[in-house]
This record gives C-alpha cells, structure tokens and sequence, in this order.
C-alpha cells in the first residue's frame, strides 16, 4: 500500500529491501527523498541505521533521526522523555538479567510485564498480565522473555482506562495535523479494564477502532504537543497510552508506525477528512518545509 501511494504521487519509486543494497546504490539517489521504514536485523539499534546513513550522506528524508529512533524504540528512555514533558507512565522497575528474587513493593498490582525494544506487542501476551501478587509466575515470566528476546524486560504497574492512540504530523511547534483514535473490543465494553493489547488480539484484528479526538483534553494535548516538540526531527508519530480520571498514561512512543491505511494512524487522520494519498503528500510537504527551514541555502 505504501508503495502504491508513492507510485500515484512521484514518476518513479525505488524499493531496497536492506541496507546494503540502499548503500551499493546511494550515490544515485542524492537529489531524492528518502523514507527509512527498515525494521531489520536483530539489534536494538536497527530503526536508526537508515536514518543514520542519511545523515551521513547529507540526503532528505522522511521521518524520524537518529536519535529520535532510539529513544522512541527504547521504551526504557521513552519514559524519561515523557516525565519530561510532564505525561505521565505507569510505574515500573527493568529487569537486564536472569533473575531468582525480585522486589516489587513499590509497584501495585496488576503488573504488566514487556520487553524493552519490541513493538506491534511482540512478547507480549494476556499471560504478561499479573493481577494478584504471585512472585514465582513473575520471575518465570521475566526469565522467559529475557532468554527468548535477550533484551531488559519492563516489569510496570497495568494501567485501567480507555485506550487511545493520538497521531501527529509536523515539526517543532508547527503541528500540522493531529488525530485519535480508541480502541476498543465489540465483544466487551470493559476489555482494557481486565486486559491488554496484546500481539494475538493485532494477529487476528480482534480489537476495533473509533474516534478518540474527544476524549483528549487541551491540558494533555499541550503535554503532546510539547512531547513532539522535544523530539525535534520525528515528524510524524502515533502516541499510544491510556486514559484514566482524564490523565494519558504514555506507553509507547510508536515513531515507526505502521503505514497500513487501516492502521490508527491512517485512521485518526481519516476522522479529520483525510484520504491516505493527501497523508503521505502531507508527509512528504511537512519533510521538505522542515528541511528547507533548516537549510535555506
């Protein structure tokens, strides 16, 4: 689909389907616009090796630098950013080896126990969910995930409420466009009081999507905004968290969102009147009004 859409808006689109061979023909790609959505390779740094050969070679692209990558890939560091912007995230400790006790008693239960790097919730299933105190099952869980990801593993305080994600397009304080999206299951009205979003219920499509843009305060729209701004060169991002007593509790810091037009950050924009074709031209105009704001020579 994405490759589609760039196809009805430029003459011609060249797909690379790894670095090296993007590298083998860099040179002739000087004068073009580049979009980095590689999600290869095991390592925790591979959201930004695109963004990083860019940089390097001076050339335009979409999206997300080097930095930005990181720190948004990395749920650990997207925490302290958010605190820093004033939203709140669940408490929680990280765990970086294999462990035989752990101290949780500054946590309430439920807890949430996740990786640190992954995302469209790989590892994470309704058993990561821990609702009564049961020490045994956590380290389990905990040794499980740190053994089959070899990664830290979150271990957080489940948070109640509604689940939103708030997309935004833009750069510094031009914010150019932003939507919502909540999620919701059909089957049960109360699903993310009891649940999470988990890697089978994106497998299998089981939760749905509305409008969300309502249920965002201007005060918790002022923490995003300002949240993006910090960022500098992101762009575009889906934002995910929860709602709870009108609060947005941040989860994750999706700056590599998928680009599927059914996806919610597709979807927030189809809310606002957007068609996916005037999103990613408004994709491309926002990279080059940046990019031009920063090098007026």
């Amino acid at each position: 689909n994405l490759v589609d859409g760039f196809e009805k808006l430029f003459k011609k689109v060249v797909l690379y389907d790894n670095p090296q061979n993007f590298l083998e023909n860099i040179k002739s790609h000087k004068n073009d616009i580049i979009f980095p959505y590689w999600h290869g390779e095991k390592s925790r740094n591979k959201q930004a090796l695109i963004a990083s050969i860019c940089e390097r070679e001076k050339m335009v692209y979409i999206g997300a630098d080097t930095y930005t990558n990181i720190v948004c890939c990395d749920k650990i560091l997207s925490k302290d950013i958010c605190r820093l912007a004033k939203i709140k995230t669940p408490k929680h400790i990280v765990v970086n080896k294999i462990i035989k006790e752990i101290d949780l008693s500054f946590l309430r239960y439920p807890l949430l126990i996740k990786p640190t790097y992954e995302g469209t919730s790989i590892g994470i299933t309704q058993d990561n969910l821990i609702f009564e105190e049961d020490k045994e099952r956590i380290i389990h869980k905990t040794n499980e995930l740190f053994e089959n990801l070899n990664q830290p593993i979150i271990i957080e305080e489940f948070i109640k409420g509604k689940e939103i994600s708030i997309s935004i397009i833009g750069w510094g304080n031009n914010i150019k466009i932003w939507g919502a999206v909540e999620r919701y299951s059909p089957l049960d009205d109360h699903y993310f009081d009891k649940k999470v979003h988990s890697f089978e219920d994106k497998l299998f499509n089981t939760i749905k999507l509305k409008t969300g843009k309502h249920l965002i305060s201007k005060d918790n729209t002022d923490k995003l905004f300002n949240l993006f701004n910090w960022l500098d060169k992101v762009e575009y991002i889906r934002i995910d968290g929860k709602l709870n007593n009108n609060e947005f509790y941040c989860f994750e810091l999706s700056h590599d969102t998928t680009l599927n037009p059914a996806g919610a950050f597709f979807t927030a924009f189809s809310y606002e009147g957007y068609n996916y074709l005037e999103v990613l031209e408004l994709l491309i105009d926002n990279c080059l009004e940046r990019y031009n704001n920063q090098h007026p020579n």
